[in-house]
Protein backbone atom coordinates (compact mmCIF):
# COMPACT_ATOMS: atom_id res chain seq x y z
CA UNK A 1 0.00 0.00 0.00
CA UNK A 2 1.27 3.36 -0.96
CA UNK A 3 1.33 6.22 1.34
CA UNK A 4 0.41 9.55 -0.11
CA UNK A 5 2.97 12.12 0.42
CA UNK A 6 1.94 15.65 0.91
CA UNK A 7 3.49 17.86 -1.69
CA UNK A 8 4.57 21.28 -0.86
CA UNK A 9 2.81 23.85 -2.98
CA UNK A 10 5.29 25.66 -5.06
CA UNK A 11 4.54 29.41 -5.05
CA UNK A 12 6.11 29.70 -8.52
CA UNK A 13 3.43 27.44 -10.00
CA UNK A 14 0.61 29.55 -8.62
CA UNK A 15 2.23 32.72 -9.99
CA UNK A 16 2.71 31.02 -13.38
CA UNK A 17 -0.99 30.06 -13.61
CA UNK A 18 -2.02 33.54 -12.52
CA UNK A 19 0.18 35.20 -15.17
CA UNK A 20 -1.04 32.83 -17.90
CA UNK A 21 -4.67 33.51 -16.95
CA UNK A 22 -4.20 37.28 -16.96
CA UNK A 23 -2.37 37.19 -20.30
CA UNK A 24 -5.09 35.00 -21.79
CA UNK A 25 -7.78 37.44 -20.67
CA UNK A 26 -5.80 40.37 -22.06
CA UNK A 27 -5.37 38.54 -25.38
CA UNK A 28 -9.11 37.81 -25.58
CA UNK A 29 -9.92 41.45 -24.75
CA UNK A 30 -7.52 42.77 -27.40
CA UNK A 31 -8.98 40.38 -29.99
CA UNK A 32 -12.49 41.64 -29.26
CA UNK A 33 -11.30 45.26 -29.44
CA UNK A 34 -9.53 44.59 -32.76
CA UNK A 35 -12.60 42.97 -34.32
CA UNK A 36 -14.82 45.80 -33.10
CA UNK A 37 -12.50 48.42 -34.60
CA UNK A 38 -12.35 46.64 -37.95
CA UNK A 39 -16.12 46.33 -38.04
CA UNK A 40 -16.65 49.98 -37.12
CA UNK A 41 -14.12 51.12 -39.72
CA UNK A 42 -15.82 49.07 -42.43
CA UNK A 43 -19.27 50.36 -41.52
CA UNK A 44 -18.20 54.00 -41.69
CA UNK A 45 -16.20 53.73 -44.90
CA UNK A 46 -16.83 56.52 -47.40
CA UNK A 47 -15.46 56.72 -50.93
CA UNK A 48 -13.69 59.95 -51.74
CA UNK A 49 -14.74 62.11 -54.66
CA UNK A 50 -11.76 61.21 -56.84
CA UNK A 51 -12.47 57.50 -56.46
CA UNK A 52 -16.10 58.07 -57.40
CA UNK A 53 -15.05 59.99 -60.51
CA UNK A 54 -12.63 57.20 -61.38
CA UNK A 55 -15.43 54.65 -61.04
CA UNK A 56 -17.72 56.73 -63.23
CA UNK A 57 -15.01 57.21 -65.87
CA UNK A 58 -14.63 53.43 -66.04
CA UNK A 59 -18.34 53.27 -66.84
CA UNK A 60 -19.08 51.36 -63.65
CA UNK A 61 -22.19 53.33 -62.73
CA UNK A 62 -23.68 50.61 -60.52
CA UNK A 63 -20.68 50.56 -58.17
CA UNK A 64 -20.57 54.33 -58.17
CA UNK A 65 -24.26 54.36 -57.24
CA UNK A 66 -23.61 51.93 -54.37
CA UNK A 67 -20.69 54.02 -53.12
CA UNK A 68 -22.77 57.21 -53.24
CA UNK A 69 -25.59 55.55 -51.31
CA UNK A 70 -23.06 54.41 -48.69
CA UNK A 71 -21.53 57.90 -48.53
CA UNK A 72 -24.91 59.54 -48.07
CA UNK A 73 -25.80 57.02 -45.36
CA UNK A 74 -22.56 58.00 -43.58
CA UNK A 75 -23.41 61.70 -43.83
CA UNK A 76 -21.10 62.65 -46.72
CA UNK A 77 -23.19 65.21 -48.58
CA UNK A 78 -22.48 67.81 -51.23
CA UNK A 79 -23.24 70.52 -48.68
CA UNK A 80 -20.51 69.27 -46.35
CA UNK A 81 -17.95 68.71 -49.10
CA UNK A 82 -18.28 70.45 -52.47
CA UNK A 83 -15.94 67.90 -54.11
CA UNK A 84 -18.83 65.43 -54.12
CA UNK A 85 -21.05 67.65 -56.29
CA UNK A 86 -19.97 66.27 -59.68
CA UNK A 87 -19.86 62.55 -58.88
CA UNK A 88 -23.16 62.73 -56.98
CA UNK A 89 -24.78 64.59 -59.89
CA UNK A 90 -23.62 61.91 -62.33
CA UNK A 91 -24.95 59.13 -60.12
CA UNK A 92 -28.21 61.02 -59.60
CA UNK A 93 -28.53 61.38 -63.37
CA UNK A 94 -27.89 57.65 -63.82
CA UNK A 95 -30.51 56.77 -61.22
CA UNK A 96 -33.10 59.17 -62.63
CA UNK A 97 -32.42 57.94 -66.19
CA UNK A 98 -32.90 54.35 -65.03
CA UNK A 99 -36.27 55.12 -63.49
CA UNK A 100 -37.26 57.33 -66.41
CA UNK A 101 -36.58 54.54 -68.90
CA UNK A 102 -38.39 51.99 -66.76
CA UNK A 103 -41.52 54.12 -66.35
CA UNK A 104 -41.46 55.23 -69.97
CA UNK A 105 -41.35 51.60 -71.14
CA UNK A 106 -44.13 50.61 -68.74
CA UNK A 107 -46.35 53.48 -69.93
CA UNK A 108 -46.52 55.44 -66.64
CA UNK A 109 -46.02 58.87 -68.16
CA UNK A 110 -46.58 60.83 -64.92
CA UNK A 111 -43.71 59.14 -63.09
CA UNK A 112 -41.59 59.26 -66.26
CA UNK A 113 -42.11 63.03 -66.35
CA UNK A 114 -41.08 63.36 -62.69
CA UNK A 115 -37.86 61.45 -63.31
CA UNK A 116 -37.21 63.44 -66.48
CA UNK A 117 -37.24 66.57 -64.31
CA UNK A 118 -34.78 64.94 -61.91
CA UNK A 119 -32.58 64.05 -64.88
CA UNK A 120 -32.61 67.66 -66.07
CA UNK A 121 -31.75 68.90 -62.58
CA UNK A 122 -28.86 66.45 -62.24
CA UNK A 123 -27.68 67.27 -65.77
CA UNK A 124 -27.31 70.94 -64.82
CA UNK A 125 -25.24 69.99 -61.75
CA UNK A 126 -22.90 67.81 -63.83
CA UNK A 127 -21.20 70.90 -65.23
CA UNK A 128 -18.15 70.06 -67.33
CA UNK A 129 -18.92 66.34 -67.16
CA UNK A 130 -22.23 66.58 -69.03
CA UNK A 131 -20.76 64.47 -71.81
CA UNK A 132 -21.10 61.45 -69.51
CA UNK A 133 -24.88 61.82 -69.78
CA UNK A 134 -24.59 60.73 -73.41
CA UNK A 135 -22.82 57.54 -72.32
CA UNK A 136 -25.51 56.87 -69.72
CA UNK A 137 -28.27 57.51 -72.28
CA UNK A 138 -26.63 55.12 -74.76
CA UNK A 139 -26.16 52.49 -72.06
CA UNK A 140 -29.73 52.58 -70.82
CA UNK A 141 -31.43 52.93 -74.19
CA UNK A 142 -29.68 49.86 -75.64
Amino acid sequence: MRVKQKRKKDPGTAVFYLVVTVLGLVLIGLSILFMTRINRTYDNYSSDANYLLYTVNRGDYIHAWLDVQNNRANGETEKKNAAYTLPYAIVDYFEAESYYTMYLNSGDMEKARQYREEMDSAYEKMGELQYIAEDIDALLSA
